[in-house]
């Protein structure tokens, strides 16, 4: 072999190990990324079940109130 086809060479497996470390930190990333989304999708899952709780507890005070006002409604009359 040449020098010119050494030195070609040598670039080649410049680029191949540059490549590599790029894939490589590329898939590291994707992990992080993947991690964090299952996090995000657990805390959304709370907040829902949160929400929904909420809502449940609304809709019985509010049929309380609609109740006593019922009952305050009928004592007047």
């Amino acid at each position: 072999m040449g020098q010119k086809e050494i030195e070609q060479f040598e670039l080649l497996e410049q680029k191949v190990e540059s490549l590599i470390s790029a894939v490589s930190s590329l898939n590291e990333q994707k992990m992080m990324l993947d991690r964090k989304v299952r996090t995000q999708q657990e805390e959304m899952g709370t907040l829902r079940g949160e929400i929904d709780a909420l809502r449940a507890d609304r809709d019985v005070i509010q049929k309380r109130i609609a109740s006593l006002l019922e009952k305050i409604t009928e004592y007047e009359a």
